[in-house]
């Protein structure tokens, strides 16, 4: 076919490189060669019909692009632009590509909400387990409790009826947790419906025991699959035998050393005050033939006290794991819960590790992932000096060693819950299913999570990239609860970098002329603007929920720019919404500040409700024109009617996070990946935002992947 443009995309290109440019039409090979201002580009990738380039330096002003194919060369109909935004007259540039100093590596993790909705098919539940299966290249989902009578629940059949029907055989699974396909229904009959039990991979199968007493009678079987759909019973009821240990319910499975191990549970009939709770141990190498390696004994100082009610036992640093464990009890004297941590070599000599500083669980998650130990959610009794409440947690702890234990955020935005189902792979952990999804009150919450690493090098300094010698920095004093964001090279692909936030403790303050930080004054920039003010934000970002109870007055959750005591102006996320508040003049009849909040989001859904995964990169703009009309944009489309009567313009000073002040930081620290963020002390105009936005295209929207 002969070498043609068909279109080139985005028009605008950065003067000192690093845009990606996507050219469409005829001809192209692997042999191609991109000319954009008269530099040669990167080629990244060749598909059919399309070139993606990275471009280097070029002058300022219109830079021709030209392909050449076997020694034939094609101009582009039209130059392009290129441009930097610090050519915007009063434009502070923050650009996560120039001028940032860094310091040590470091790592964290991000939750991003993959779905907001399983499928309106999929029932709310607890006690499901979650499992991947490397073989269908799919997570596996199975069982359940949900009370409620069909079809918001499961059960056909008189709700006084014994034994209920609130369980379920249903099996779902997912490519990456967004879809889910209904692969075994409720009451198929390959397998007792069931929910607290075990899932766990093993010789390439899935492995499944154990239960609760929901149907009547223990789960006292061993049931395996291959695929996850046709499921076979090894030990139990249609099999040759029942398993050798007692009946019981809700102990806890595990693989170790190449073998499948069973351990503790709890008998249900009877007195309360004489349920036997078991610490035998049981192990298998067919998952047929089981031999007792432990018999039931008392607590000692090598053996922990009969218990289960958890998901995992684990095979982590040379050693089989139990992490916690849990006595249930259905009545007002509750539960008992333990934060005992136990390992051993051998299933019979336990060596009891250090206290660790969260407190007892049930119905938690534990799994080895990155090579470190994991404690996940579940319910607990509550910890009065960390403010944990009695109830569902959304506490996550791991260790590298099993002896000290470091937190993610307590303030993560992830649902707190018991009985959930969470499945380890080697990017990410996806947390689906569990307590969370009846919404309390909320409404039922059918999101799936997940968990991604992180990894850079933490931020000393973001320097504004033009001339006006702005700096940030980590405040300094101690009541910010701040930490450095981490810079990472190549977040937004092909080497071009951003600014990750953890949206807890990470934040930035701008710094004076003399290099002090900016804590308290209200025209931290330095002095309002009389001729409007302009954001503009390149960023990619999880969905960030309200944080519960949150009443949004003078900053908005997730800030992005924000401003010190007392808060001027901020910019911020919530629920998928663009917010914009600003402190407006005067006291209210309590003598207190008052301020205007604008959401910007409109009557309908934002386009940043559809970036669950927080893998597509968003530009977010507010105009605030001196005459106080507000006008804001996601990625170049207007959000709402102008409003009018606006509060006047004010100053900012922090980037990442708004107010100080012990206590009250987290809830408005922003989370996710800033690629840019443009401030200027005037409105910019049509042309000008558009600019931007064709600009940030190149700059952090294309991606390898």
């Amino acid at each position: 076919m002969p070498l043609a443009i068909a279109d080139v995309t985005p028009m605008v290109v950065d003067t000192h490189g690093s845009s990606v440019v996507i050219i469409t039409g005829t001809g192209f090979t692997d042999a191609a060669r991109v000319w954009v201002g008269g530099a040669e580009t990167d080629l990244l990738t060749v598909a059919p019909g399309e070139l993606r380039v990275l471009t280097r330096a070029v002058p300022a002003g219109a830079a021709l692009l030209e392909v050449e194919q076997d020694g034939t060369r094609v101009p582009a109909e039209q130059p392009l632009e290129a441009w930097n935004p610090t050519q915007l007259e009063q434009a502070r540039v923050f650009d996560a590509g120039f001028r940032v100093s860094t310091g040590a590596e470091a790592s964290t993790f991000e939750w991003q909400r993959v779905t907001a909705s399983m499928g309106t098919d999929w029932r709310v539940r607890d006690g499901n387990t979650l499992t991947w299966l490397p073989s269908r290249g799919r997570y596996v989902m199975v069982g359940g409790w949900n009370g409620y009578q069909a079809p918001q629940g499961f059960s056909t059949i008189d709700p006084d009826a014994y034994p209920p029907e609130n369980t379920t055989t249903e099996v779902w699974s997912s490519v990456d947790g967004r879809e889910w396909t209904l692969d075994v229904p409720h009451a198929d009959p390959q397998f007792e419906r069931r929910h607290s039990h075990n899932t766990v991979l093993w010789n390439e199968r899935l492995w499944m025991i154990g239960g609760d007493f929901h149907q009547g009678r223990e789960n006292h079987d061993v049931v395996s699959s291959a695929d996850g759909i046709h499921w076979r019973t090894e030990l139990g009821p249609g099999a040759a035998a029942d398993p050798p240990w007692s009946k019981r319910v809700l102990q806890v499975t595990g693989v170790y050393d190449g073998a499948l191990w069973t351990v503790g549970g709890q008998s249900v009939n009877g007195d309360l005050d004489m349920v036997e709770h078991h610490n035998d141990v049981w192990r298998t190498e067919d998952g047929v033939t089981w031999e007792q390696v432990a018999d039931d004994a008392p607590a000692s100082a090598t053996r922990w006290a009969g218990c289960g009610v958890l998901d995992g036992l684990v095979e982590f640093r040379g050693e089989m794991w139990l992490v916690g464990c849990a006595r249930e009890r259905a009545d007002a004297v509750g539960h008992s819960v333990s934060n005992e941590v136990w390992s051993t070599d051998d299933g019979v000599s336990w060596t009891r590790h250090a206290d660790p500083p969260w407190t007892g669980k049930i119905w938690h998650n534990v799994l080895v992932w990155q090579d470190r130990l994991w404690i996940l959610f579940g319910f607990t009794y509550g910890d009065s000096e960390r403010g944990l409440p009695i109830g569902n947690s959304n506490e996550v702890w791991y260790s590298d060693d099993g002896e000290t234990w470091r937190a993610l955020p307590f303030d993560a935005p992830v649902p707190g819950s018991h009985a959930q189902g969470i499945a380890a792979r080697d990017d990410q952990l996806l947390y689906a299913g569990g307590n969370y999804t009846f919404g309390f009150g909320a409404g039922e919450d059918k999101s799936a999570w997940r968990l991604v690493p992180v990894l850079g090098d933490d931020v000393t300094e973001w320097a504004d990239r033009g001339e006006l010698g702005m700096e940030l920095r980590v405040p300094a004093t101690p009541e910010t609860l701040a930490t450095p964001p981490l810079r990472m090279p190549s977040a937004f692909g092909h080497g071009r970098a951003g600014l990750h936030f953890d949206g807890s403790t990470s934040l930035l303050a701008l710094l004076d002329a003399e290099g002090a930080e900016v804590v308290d004054t209200p025209n931290s920039d330095p002095t309002p603007a009389t001729t409007g003010f302009s954001i503009f934000v390149a960023a990619r970002t999880p969905y960030s929920p309200a944080p519960y109870g949150w009443v949004e007055n003078f900053n908005p959750a997730s800030t992005i720019v924000g401003s010190a005591w007392p808060p001027r102006s901020s910019l911020g996320l919530m629920n998928g919404q663009l917010h914009y508040v600003n402190q407006r003049e005067g006291l209210d009849e309590n003598g207190s500040n008052t301020w205007d909040i604008l959401d910007l989001s409109g009557p309908s859904p934002s386009p940043l409700l559809q970036g669950d995964l927080g893998g597509h990169v968003h530009q977010l703009s507010v105009v605030h024109r001196a005459d106080g009309t507000v006008l804001g944009l996601v990625d170049g489309e207007a959000t709402v009617p102008q409003p009018s009567d606006f509060s006047d313009v004010l100053g900012w000073s922090r980037i990442g996070g708004g107010i100080d002040g012990a206590g009250e930081g987290p809830y408005n620290r922003f989370a996710g990946t800033l690629g840019a963020v443009v401030i200027v002390k005037r409105a910019l105009a049509p042309a000008e935002l558009e600019r931007l936005r064709e600009w940030a295209l190149g700059r952090f929207e294309y991606r390898a992947d």
